[in-house]
């Protein structure tokens, strides 16, 4: 039993000490590309020249680099007597990407600025959703927040799509009213000077900042927090901000307040 405890040591010492030596690849092969070149997917992938040694973790990192390219929906590598197989199904390619419903060419521009699948690009279907998402944010921090984003998908043939996105806007949603609660210490109206929040007046028709959205809430909590820390309020907290919904253009907004004990120097 010793004796064979002793062989195996050995053979796995021998096998740290020096391990199996790298495959050597005289030919490349690429098969299935049509859109992308083989030197552009030799340089994605940092495929080496010709002769060369190839471990397994540079084979596994051939994969990873042209996995992340988003050119191709599938990779897979052969290594069959000295050649590197590498194959390959490339995505579809959106052909024309359509924005219906929206009228303002700049809020067109927004849209295709911020979507992952742009016209030329790879169409990934698995993209879609976060696409539609990052639109209704899009609208949402504008003070649309009751905008619907669908999406059609128009197969051209095997290797184009068309992309089109229908887009109801819906109306503004203004505030109304934004009031404080809890233990505040600091009157409203000075608290409203320090939010960038404004309710909605007939005269402020040119103001942005009386549309509601989540980030502009986020900003009024950050201000009052700062507010409140460089008056010596240091263990302030803005609890919670809620809304309250009136109909689809106009809310009400609360903060609550808990502004705890005030600091004071006593000694320099």
């Amino acid at each position: 039993m010793i004796k064979t405890n002793f062989i195996i040591f050995v053979y796995l010492l021998c096998f740290a000490l020096f391990p199996l030596r790298a495959e050597i690849i005289k030919k490349i092969e690429i098969v299935g590309n049509s859109r992308i070149s083989d030197e552009t997917i030799k340089v994605y992938g940092k495929v080496k020249e010709p002769n060369s040694n190839y471990s397994k973790d540079e084979l596994d990192n051939i994969l990873k680099d042209l996995y992340s390219t988003n050119f191709f929906e599938n990779v897979s590598l052969e290594v069959r007597d000295k050649t590197l197989i590498i194959r390959l199904d490339e995505y579809p390619v959106v052909s024309q990407l359509l924005i219906i419903g929206e009228k303002s060419n700049k809020f067109k521009d927004g849209i295709k600025k911020i979507i992952s699948m742009k016209e030329k690009s790879s169409f990934i279907e698995n993209n879609l959703n976060n696409d539609i998402n990052e639109i209704e944010n899009f609208y949402s921090a504008l003070g649309y927040n009751f905008s619907e984003v669908t999406a059609e998908i128009r197969k051209v043939d095997d290797k184009n799509f068309d992309l089109i996105y229908r887009i109801k806007r819906g109306e503004l949603t203004k505030i109304s009213q934004i009031s404080f609660t809890g233990d505040k210490k600091i009157k409203d109206k000075r608290l409203r000077d320090i939010i960038a929040s404004e309710e909605e007046k007939f005269w402020k028709v040119i103001s942005r900042n009386s549309r509601f959205s989540e980030n502009l809430m986020n900003l009024d909590k950050r201000l009052l927090v700062n507010y409140y820390k460089s008056i010596g309020y240091y263990d302030v907290e803005v609890n919670s901000t809620s809304a309250e919904l009136e109909d689809n253009t106009k809310i009400k907004i609360n903060y609550n307040i808990n502004a705890g004990l005030r600091n004071y120097i006593d000694k320099i």
